[in-house]
């Protein structure tokens, strides 16, 4: 049985030594059928704020652009990192890596091509970001056949232009080959902070990085937070998870009992 204190109680008793990271979507803001539609509730909102003023890091990190955080989370304070860290938003201020810069005209290309190739395909949808492009079909009507298209065509144009592929849920993005993911994101954010605790809440594959990372930390009494969607959940996550929670709604609520708990 692990004896270690929980990761409310671990912050609670040091709040000024201890951060918190959160993915997005499927963490802070339900999934939608829509990507673009993706809000972080206000009752939410409301409790990062809370947090902001009394944990010494709170940060914000998905496969979403940076200037796509900024619009939605609007919590003073809170450093966003999009794009899988390679874009980040500081005090109101956007940086890209300048490894992933050479690589924003073939993300475009990419982003042509996939929209050609599968445009004639039901509930495929594109969706071309800053520094990336990601096609996503959970609407679509035959949800294997299409992620089984959707493989094939990202791979053929993966290969054309260089860029690498993630896998998500119901999603597979090309991005810049560039040595950034939220694992070697977190480790850079914490390693600039004086923290003693740290957790990460993530919920799909493209936060396994994180998950490890921050638990491998030294000096940081890590925890890894995995938000549970059912059959959606990779069981890999799960693995991985100090504690898990019901979707959203379970982890908006824990959230809350952390800024109780610590006296935000």
């Amino acid at each position: 049985m692990d004896s270690r204190p929980t990761a409310i109680e671990a912050m609670a008793a040091e709040p000024a030594t201890s951060g918190l990271i959160l993915d997005f979507d499927g963490v802070l803001s339900p999934i939608v059928q829509v990507p673009a539609a993706s809000a972080m509730p206000g009752p939410v909102r409301d409790v990062l704020a809370r947090l902001a003023s009394r944990l010494g890091l709170l940060a914000v990190i998905s496969g979403r652009p940076a200037e796509f955080l900024a619009d939605r989370v609007r919590v003073p304070g809170v450093p966003l990192l999009g794009s899988y860290g390679i874009e980040q938003i500081r005090d109101g201020e956007r940086q890209i890596d300048p490894g992933a810069r050479k690589w924003l005209g073939p993300v475009r290309d990419a982003a042509r091509a996939l929209g050609d190739q599968l445009a004639a395909s039901p509930g495929i949808r594109v969706e071309e970001k800053s520094v990336s492009v990601a096609v996503h079909w959970r609407q679509a009507p035959d949800q294997a056949a299409a992620g089984d298209e959707v493989r094939r065509v990202t791979a053929r144009i993966a290969a054309e232009t260089g860029l690498r592929s993630e896998p998500g849920k119901l999603v597979e993005e090309l991005r810049p080959p560039v040595e950034v993911d939220k694992g070697s994101a977190i480790t850079a954010l914490l390693a600039g902070a004086a923290l003693r605790t740290a957790a990460y809440a993530g919920d799909d594959l493209g936060d396994i990085p994180a998950l490890v990372a921050v638990r491998g930390m030294d000096g940081i009494n890590g925890y890894a937070l995995v938000v549970d969607h059912g059959s959606e959940t990779d069981p890999q996550l799960l693995a991985l998870a100090d504690q898990t929670y019901a979707g959203t709604e379970g982890f908006a609520a824990w959230l809350a009992e952390l800024a109780d708990a610590i006296g935000a």
